[in-house]
């Protein structure tokens, strides 16, 4: 027993010092943290961008609007044939000007010359049996009194053969062959009357016949005319279908020319501009201008469209050129640039000064201030600058708006103007 109580202090010695140790490094490493120099914290401060800012200045600005428009010719012709036959000369080309009454092609006459003699012959039969019917009318009439005598003398022949009867001279036979008599040129003499009676109506139907082989004549004479394809005004040859040596049927195209004095130029209105441009052309119409890579032609709102295709965001306007050019084409697409009406108490922006389509900042006490806006258009200023008009009852004269585009910009944001 003494032996184990020996042991005893030696094994509780033995666990003891480790955690002396360990004690010690934790006392050591707490010592050392808090014995070390503390950093001093920098300052916490906020970030401002430096932007660039116009003044808000209200005027009558006029809105102008860029469009696009294809030139049209509304005046254009498209040449068929009016009958079977071939081709025989072109006489003018593609692209080619032409002037009024110019011959374009001539088509082989031949075919329908013969139709022509056709109808012709159609017309002279039936004049001529027109009067063969005159003729005969008038030979009825001279044969209906002959007939009418000869009825009187057997009407008198039958009554001498029956006194002759009476008076027992004469015989039953005489008297029915005296009646036979009278009955025949009675019968004769009716179908006289009828056929003078009918007259009228026999002339009428060879006068009917007349006029529609006379119309057959005039149809097949102007399609005789039709062979020889002229320009009916002033024009440009669009296209040309037909070479010679072609046959052609009637209905086939041959050429299609345009008027150069009647071009257009269509293009479509966004619908929220409708209201005002509808208001204008009550008023007297708008001036727009036609923008070419060498030059500017002005043109003037004419009309609208009366209908809208299905699928498109606008109603068309048709412009009107103040002087005809000669050297566009139709359908060749355009800038225009259309000036609205005058829209009192709006502002002229820089473009970056819009964010979205309805919001502008203002600049007030270095932060920024929301403030919503009215888009009517856009101008150029006397740099042919692009500015954009907006209108809104937040803005006052004076104030600073932002002309930088911001990809942070919110209410509040610190910003320094750099003008």
């Amino acid at each position: 027993m003494n032996e184990m109580t020996r042991k005893s202090p030696r094994s509780f010695l033995k666990w003891l010092l480790p955690l002396l140790f360990i004690a010690a490094a934790v006392a050591v490493f707490i010592v050392l943290k808090n014995s070390k120099p503390e950093t001093p914290a920098r300052p916490v401060t906020e970030r401002s961008w430096r932007v660039s800012t116009v003044a808000a200045a209200a005027a009558d600005y006029q809105p102008q609007l860029e469009i696009y428009g294809t030139v049209e010719a509304p005046r254009k012709t498209t040449f068929t044939a009016a009958v079977t036959a071939f081709v025989n000369k072109v006489d003018t080309d593609e692209g080619r000007q032409v002037r009024a009454g110019e011959q374009l092609l001539q088509l082989d006459p031949r075919d329908t010359q013969l139709v022509v003699t056709q109808r012709e012959a159609d017309v002279a039969a039936i004049k001529a049996r027109i009067s063969a019917e005159q003729v005969r009318y008038k030979a009825d009439r001279e044969a209906l009194k002959i007939e009418q005598k000869l009825l009187a003398i057997s009407q008198r022949s039958v009554d001498r053969f029956e006194r002759l009867l009476k008076r027992k001279v004469g015989s039953e036979d005489q008297l029915d062959n005296a009646r036979r008599t009278y009955q025949q040129q009675a019968l004769a003499l009716n179908s006289r009357r009828q056929s003078i009676a009918d007259h009228p109506n026999r002339l009428q139907q060879l006068k009917s016949e007349l006029q529609r082989a006379a119309a057959q004549l005039d149809s097949a004479r102007l399609d005789l005319q039709r062979t020889t394809i002229n320009a009916g005004f002033d024009a440009r040859i669009a296209k040309l279908y037909v070479a010679p040596g072609d046959r052609v049927r009637s209905g086939d195209k041959l050429v299609s020319l345009y008027d150069l004095e009647r071009l257009e130029l269509r293009a479509q209105i966004p619908t929220r501009f409708l209201a005002t441009i509808r208001a204008a052309l009550q008023a007297g119409g708008l001036k727009a201008e036609l923008l070419l890579p060498d030059r500017s032609l002005p043109v003037e709102l004419d009309r609208l469209a009366g209908e809208v295709d299905g699928g498109r965001g606008g109603v068309d306007a048709l412009f009107r050129f103040i002087e005809q050019p000669d050297d566009l084409e139709p359908g060749r697409a355009l800038s225009l640039r259309l000036q609205l009406p005058a829209v009192a108490n709006s502002y002229a922006l820089p473009p970056q000064a819009l964010y979205g389509l309805d919001r502008i900042y203002r600049v007030q006490d270095g932060r920024l201030q929301s403030v919503r806006v009215n888009r009517v258009g856009s101008s150029r200023n006397s740099r042919n600058q692009e500015q954009v008009l907006v209108t809104s009852i937040e803005l006052h004269e004076n104030d600073r708006i932002l002309a930088t585009q911001l990809p942070n910009a919110i209410n509040g944001l610190r910003v320094e103007e750099a003008n």
